[in-house]
């Protein structure tokens, strides 16, 4: 039988499928599912800290008429905070009692301070890992790229600091040298770094006119950007473990991803169109590419595709499509 076993960030998954933060680890109904399907870790849903500051204040506004003429207004948004944080700790305490698969929290905040104190929480509780949903947009054309990127590793060294678990990052490729900036990451101590996060995409309703949301979820032909970069990465990464994310539907892609260098990959999109039966189709085609190239276990293949390990590995630096498009 192959073997599927993996390590992620020091943490041992019986296969290298994470459950990503989505509407399906939310409850822990939904999560007991996840680990019964045949996922290898999860990651709870993650918690916005600036969704938190809107329904409190939305809350505080509904009780205007008790709080809104008094001191105790701006304390009443603390106690309405501390109640959905709450949730989420006891949603965490319950994951890590009736599973036996990694439970991994998931933050997404505005302020570092926050970062720290959910993150502590989060490890007060049990949580075996903390994954950092970080992403500045660089909207303000009067910031210079370089800003940025300081900002982000100044930001990975604070939080790698005050949490105490395997710390992972969620992130984006549009930095000034992302290359650079993933190894600047490593040298903070950042334990895994999740290559792509499939970010909220703005769209245009042309029949009203007006903005809306765009496809919430992935299809199938978005990995080959988190590909690249596994593959081009992977290699030079020798204390960050990398994860690939976005795009992933298939064993197929989680195959490629493997031997381009991932030591997991984090779905949630193929789970949401086709159910969690998804995971479970995933395994079985690993297990027959396995089988049928002769791989007993992952550890065999796993960056084998990696740039450094091919002898024409500048195939993964092409950005040019040269002699690949044909005349119909």
């Amino acid at each position: 039988m192959a073997d599927l076993r993996t390590t992620f960030m020091g943490l041992s998954l019986k296969n290298p499928i994470i459950v990503a933060s989505g509407p399906l680890t939310a409850n822990i109904a939904d999560l007991v599912r996840c680990e019964e399907a045949g996922a290898g870790a999860v990651v709870l849903k993650s918690i916005f800290e600036q969704q938190i500051d809107y329904v409190a204040g939305k809350d505080s506004e509904t009780n205007s008429e008790f709080v809104g003429y008094s001191d105790f207004n701006d304390a009443y948004k603390t106690l309405s905070k501390d109640y959905y944080i709450n949730q989420y700790l006891e949603l965490l305490a319950e994951a890590k009692q009736k599973l036996s698969i990694p439970v991994i929290s998931s933050i997404n905040c505005t302020s570092i301070r926050t970062w720290e104190d959910f993150a502590k929480r989060f490890e007060q509780v049990g949580a075996d890992a903390i994954e950092l949903n970080y992403y500045p947009l660089a909207s303000d054309s009067s910031v210079p790229g370089e800003k940025v990127d300081r900002e982000a590793v100044s930001f990975a060294r604070t939080a790698r600091r005050a949490i105490k678990v395997p710390v992972a990052l969620k992130t984006g490729f549009e930095y000034s040298s992302i290359s650079s900036i993933m190894k600047s990451f490593e040298k903070e101590g950042i334990n895994g770094l999740v290559l792509f996060n499939h970010f909220f995409r703005p769209d245009i309703d042309i029949d009203k006119v007006d903005v809306c949301g765009g496809q919430p979820t992935s299809n199938p032909t978005e990995y080959l950007e988190s590909l690249r970069w596994i593959a081009l990465m992977s290699g030079e990464m020798k204390k960050t473990d990398l994860a690939a994310a976005t795009g992933i539907h298939n064993g197929e892609t989680v195959v490629k991803m493997l031997l381009a260098g991932a030591k997991a990959v984090e779905i949630n999109s193929v789970l949401m169109k086709n159910g969690l039966d998804a995971i479970g189709n995933i395994i079985c085609r690993i297990e027959k590419w396995m089988g049928d190239k002769g791989f007993k276990s992952v550890s065999e293949f796993c960056g084998k595709l990696a740039q450094e390990r091919m002898p024409d590995g500048e195939y993964w630096e092409r950005t040019q499509f040269m002699r690949t498009l044909r005349r119909s």
